[in-house]
C-alpha cells in the first residue's frame, strides 16, 4: 500500500484552468490587463497543482484585477462579466480542487465531484451575471451610480452564496 498523497488530483484542477482562460477575455483589449491577468490565471492553475489555497486566493484576486483593467477599456458589459464567471469559476474550482487533495488524495476517482461542483458554481456566477447585466441594460442611463451598486449587490450575492 502506498502512501497518501494530499495533492489535488490534477483532473479536478483543468476545469479551473478553463475558467481562467475564458477570464481572460476582458482582458484582451489592455496589453496591461493581459499581463496581470494572465500571471493570476497562472497562480490559480499552480496554486491548485500544487494544492496551496493562499496561491489560488492570490491568483484569483490578481486575475479580477487583469479583468477590471481589460473592462476599463470601454469594451462591452458583457465581455467584462464574462470574465467575471470566469473567475469565479476558477477560484471555486481550484479551492475544490485543493479541498479534493486534502480529503482523498490525488489518486482518488473525482470526476463526478468535480463536474457536479463546477457545473454549480457556473450556474450560479450565470445567474448573476445575468441578473447584473439587466440592472446595468434596464437601469437608468442618467444614473450610472444606480449600475454600479446593482453589480457590486451582484456580486456580493453570489460571494455570500459561495460561502455557503
Amino acid at each position: 500500500m502506498s502512501e497518501f498523497d494530499a495533492r489535488p488530483p490534477a483532473r479536478a484542477v483543468v476545469p479551473a484552468a478553463l475558467a481562467a482562460v475564458l477570464a481572460l477575455v476582458p482582458a484582451l483589449s489592455s496589453g496591461v490587463g493581459l499581463a496581470v491577468g494572465a500571471s493570476g490565471a497562472l497562480l490559480v492553475v499552480g496554486g491548485g497543482l500544487r494544492g496551496r489555497r493562499l496561491f489560488v486566493s492570490a491568483g484569483a484576486a490578481t486575475l479580477a484585477v487583469g479583468v477590471v483593467l481589460g473592462a476599463a477599456t470601454g469594451i462591452d458589459p458583457g465581455y467584462a462579466l464574462v470574465g467575471g464567471v470566469g473567475t469565479v469559476v476558477a477560484y471555486d474550482a481550484a479551492e475544490h480542487a485543493v479541498g479534493l487533495g486534502v480529503d482523498v488524495g490525488r489518486h482518488a476517482r473525482v470526476t463526478q465531484s468535480v463536474v457536479v461542483h463546477v457545473l454549480s458554481t457556473t450556474a450560479l456566477a450565470l445567474t448573476a451575471a445575468t441578473v447584473a447585466l439587466a440592472a446595468y441594460t434596464l437601469g437608468p442611463s442618467t444614473r450610472p451610480v444606480a449600475a454600479l451598486l446593482a453589480l457590486l449587490f451582484g456580486g456580493v450575492l453570489l460571494a455570500a452564496a459561495l460561502r455557503t
